[in-house]
This record gives C-alpha cells, sequence and structure tokens, in this order.
C-alpha cells in the first residue's frame, strides 16, 4: 500500500514499504524518479503524516521497537523500545493542536487485554493520558476531518489537546437522556393538572348534588 502526497503544482511524493525496505519516490506529471530508500528494517506498521512542511512516518523494525523519522533526516526521531513495552503493535502518528502525536496499542503478557499508549514524539516520548475506557480494547482507528482529530475505540472521541478527550458518543446518550426525562416531566405535569382539574370538577359536582339534595329534603318535609 502506498500513500500520495501533494507537494507543489505537478509534484508528487509516494511513500510505500516492500519486504523490509520503505521507498520514497518523486512523480511528476511526465515521469517518476528512481526511489530513495528511507529504512531497510521496516517490519510492520507503517504510518505517515505531514507536520511542519514535512512528511514524518512511524514504523516498527525487525527488533520490533517503533521508531519515528522524517523524510528528510535520515537520523531518529523518537525511538520506543520493544524491551520498554510488552508486545507493542499498531501505531499511528497524527497531528493535534500543531502537535505530533503517535499512539499504538501495547498487549498486557499476563492478561493479554490490550491497551492503547500515546506518546509526544517531539518531547522525548512524553507520555500523555488515553480514555479510561481504552485500557482493554481491540481496536483503535484515528482520522483527521477538517483539521480536528478523533479516536474511534467502542466509542468515538474528540482529542481536543493531546491527553484530552472529548466523549462524542455519550454526549449524544446523555442527551438523549436528558431530553427523555424532561419529555416524561412534562407529562406527569400534564397528568398532574388532568387530576386537579378532575378533583375540582367532582368537588363541584358533589357540592350541586348536595345542595340538590337538600332542596330536595326541604321540599318533601313540607308535604310529609
Amino acid at each position: 500500500m502506498a500513500n500520495v502526497y501533494t507537494a507543489g503544482k505537478d509534484r508528487r511524493l509516494i511513500i510505500y514499504s516492500i519486504s523490509r525496505y520503505i521507498f520514497l519516490r518523486t512523480a511528476y506529471a511526465d515521469g517518476i524518479e528512481r526511489p530513495i530508500i528511507l529504512a531497510a528494517d521496516y517490519f510492520d506498521g507503517l504510518t505517515e503524516v505531514i507536520w511542519n512542511d514535512t512528511i514524518y512516518y512511524a514504523y516498527q523494525n525487525q527488533n520490533k521497537d517503533i521508531i519515528v523519522r522524517n523524510v528528510l533526516d535520515t537520523n531518529i526521531v523518537y525511538q520506543t523500545r520493544c524491551n520498554e513495552n510488552p508486545d507493542m503493535h499498531c501505531p499511528c502518528l497524527a497531528v493535534c493542536n500543531g502537535k505530533l502525536v503517535l499512539f499504538y496499542m501495547v498487549t498486557n503478557p499476563v492478561t493479554e487485554n490490550m491497551a492503547l499508549k500515546c506518546v509526544l514524539p517531539m518531547q522525548s516520548g512524553l507520555q500523555v493520558e488515553v480514555p479510561t475506557e481504552c485500557d482493554n480494547i481491540d481496536m483503535y482507528q484515528v482520522y483527521c476531518v477538517q483539521g480536528r482529530l478523533y479516536l474511534y475505540t467502542d466509542v468515538m472521541y474528540q482529542v481536543t489537546e493531546p491527553g484530552r478527550y472529548r466523549c462524542l458518543i455519550y454526549q449524544d446518550e446523555e442527551n438523549n437522556i436528558t431530553e427523555t426525562i424532561a419529555y416524561y416531566q412534562r407529562r406527569i405535569e400534564e397528568l398532574e393538572a388532568t387530576i386537579e382539574s378532575a378533583k375540582t370538577q367532582y368537588n363541584d359536582l358533589m357540592e350541586t348534588a348536595i345542595s340538590y339534595r337538600d332542596e330536595a329534603i326541604k321540599w318533601r318535609s313540607k308535604f310529609i
């Protein structure tokens, strides 16, 4: 699988992996250049993003470390070693409010639960929080829509800042519950008003009936 990035009016940058290599090729309207080898230790999980006008990419190398580089520099920007984290996999680079963020999953060797992690590669791998529900998940996906970053597990979150999340689905559910409660409160108030009206009508009828009875007793006593 290859991803294509626009660079100028007639230039395209293509980044892709084959076997243990990651390649970069530049394509023009009238042809394509020979590939440049970016990495020769690729194992799995190639992910890229444009940050500060440069393509940054992350992958797992043959040692299962997660590596972050950019296409303009052969040096490693950030590296998290497999001996520091249990069974890492599924890296994903993204940009949130101008900051480069790296998501990845780890598997607990005892429970075999999979958890999501998030770090800031440009800040020495500073670890930031993820939603508490992400301590035991099966998968995750990251989306960027109109400059906004979203994280999906079993729930959709908007990543407002690295380490800060707004739960969209739960918010919708909460809104629905609030609307439902308000509806039944209105119905209860309506029923209470109906009952009060019925009571008032009943009392009026009883008073009228009593007055008629008393009047009938008076007329009857005149003829006995």
